[in-house]
């Protein structure tokens, strides 16, 4: 994938990457989640092409994802292909307790690193979209509370725009700009355990209501997070357009 990006980009800027290898490398008990905005059909897995050389090819260090099934898993070549990926078929519109999650929590539940696009669809437009329930789900549920690295990035819809009339990427060689920013670790520790003892004493109905209400705030500080990356990101994403993507 860095080849790719080589290939793919007239410049590649990464900013704070160390806010996610440090925790993926550091020797902790809690597994990690990582929220991003979702620009293109081949974010993933070009995006990760960023990661250094030392964490690539390490299996322990390699993401799971969740991806729409329908654009993925099509034949045995491309079912094969993803499934060694480590990308979990998504039914997108089955809702938080579909298959697909239940496996992205069972993976967190084995201290993986699991990446979310929670707007789950591309979205080229310049608003981010509502994000979905079920990274709050995978979040609240999980054995031990994951840590959770939001990441912003801009370029990819230069590569695969939507509506094209064939939808495959485009070359696009040394024309276009990457920018991906990584933001600070969030810790949902202290809200899930307060979750928790608060539900335990509530009848099935309440209980529902307060898991509903959980998960739509969880979901909102991620697209907060997420939305300031891309707000803090701004500036510096004109800037390099203005210079390399004349």
């Amino acid at each position: 994938m860095s080849a790719l990006l080589s290939l793919g980009f007239r410049k590649v800027v990464v900013e704070d990457l160390y806010k996610l290898t440090d925790v993926l490398e550091a020797d902790r008990n809690r597994p990690v989640v990582t929220v991003a905005n979702h620009e293109s059909t081949v974010d993933d897995p070009v995006i990760w092409g960023i990661m250094p050389r030392r964490l690539r090819w390490r299996p322990e260090y390699m993401r799971w994802t969740l991806g729409a099934r329908e654009l993925l898993y099509m034949n045995p070549v491309m079912n094969a292909f993803f499934a060694l990926g480590q990308t979990i078929p998504t039914v997108r519109g089955d809702g938080i307790y579909q298959l697909a999650v239940e496996i992205g929590l069972r993976k967190l539940n084995e201290n993986k690193w699991v990446h979310v696009f929670p707007e789950a669809r591309v979205n080229q437009e310049a608003q981010l979209l509502r994000f979905k329930w079920g990274v709050s789900r995978m979040i609240m549920e999980a054995e031990r509370t994951p840590i959770v690295v939001p990441m912003y990035f801009s370029g990819m819809k230069a590569v695969m725009p939507l509506r094209q009339n064939v939808p495959v990427p485009r070359p696009n060689p040394f024309k276009s700009t990457l920018y991906v920013k990584v933001g600070n670790a969030m810790d949902f520790t202290r809200l899930i355990e307060e979750w928790r003892v608060s539900r335990a004493s509530l009848a099935p109905e309440k209980a529902a209501l307060l898991d509903r209400e959980v998960r739509i705030a969880i979901a909102e500080l991620l697209w907060d997070s997420v939305n300031d990356l891309k707000a803090e990101s701004a500036a510096k994403v004109q800037a390099l357009t203005e210079i390399y993507d004349k």
